[in-house]
């Protein structure tokens, strides 16, 4: 007969909306904090699935049974140390936001925010964490949905960062398009896993700096005309090359008659 699987216990503190992920641990408790970041460095050097908890208490420097104390299970442990690092990565990121009120103007202002950003992200024990859990969500259906709720606050937190820093200050206001924090996300991910598997630090460096200046120029370009382009009809369409080709064909079959 097939044993079921364990079940993880609801969350302690639910989330509100994209707010912050759900909690089954107490991040005040210096305790908690303790064996999270333990979990962290043991995670990241040996993977998920090679760590035990009697590994993480000898990181922590607590007994195994103080580690269940908190957590019922490791299951439970890997779920609150991906909100514990995704939270801890946004406070960080906010708090640098705060001090870019002063920069010249919007464009300089969103180089600024998005650099920091960069350098926050430039964490090979993080990067290395993310990529187990990357991992764990193609295995663990719950993961995959913790990991979906992850993106969408990442995405939300990076779409209100850029608002805030963008349209700070008395400037003309410009609103985001809702896919740039997608865009944003997809390329730090994208250029920090690059740079992890090929150690290629410059590189990633100067695509992002690339990236930055196309961004901030389509802004400079679109304050300057006072809000997005209107679409245009292109000058070259596929009607008129079938036009063009049976204009061509015309001649040929007046002289067949």
């Amino acid at each position: 007969m097939a044993k079921s699987k364990h079940k993880v216990p609801p969350p302690r503190k639910p989330a509100k909306s994209h707010d912050e992920l759900p909690r089954h641990a107490d991040w005040q408790n210096p305790r908690v904090v303790q064996i999270l970041d333990a979990a962290s460095r043991c995670f990241s050097r040996e993977g998920l699935a090679n760590t035990t908890i009697q590994e993480i208490a000898v990181e922590a420097g607590l007994t195994k049974s103080m580690i269940h104390y908190y957590f019922e299970s490791k299951q439970v442990l890997i779920l609150e140390l991906q909100a514990f690092v995704h939270e801890r990565y946004f406070r960080r990121v906010q708090q640098r936001l705060e001090v870019l009120s002063a920069a010249a103007n919007s464009e300089d202002r969103l180089q600024a925010a998005l650099w920091e950003v960069y350098e926050i992200v430039n964490d090979k024990q993080l990067m290395r964490l993310q990529l187990e859990m990357f991992a764990e969500a193609g295995r663990d259906p719950y993961m995959k949905t913790r990991m979906t709720l992850a993106l969408d606050r990442s995405q939300e937190f990076i779409e209100a960062g850029a608002e805030q820093v963008v349209n700070a200050g008395g400037a003309p206001s410009i609103r985001l398009p809702r896919a740039l924090s997608l865009l944003i996300a997809s390329t730090l991910l994208g250029l920090r896993v690059q740079e992890f598997v090929t150690g290629e630090s410059e590189q990633s460096k100067q695509a992002y700096k690339l990236f930055l200046a196309m961004l901030t120029g389509a802004m400079g370009r679109e304050r300057a005309q006072g809000g997005p382009p209107k679409p245009e009809r292109p000058a070259f369409t596929e009607v008129d090359a079938a036009d063009e080709d049976l204009d061509e064909l015309e001649p040929e079959l007046g002289a067949d008659a």
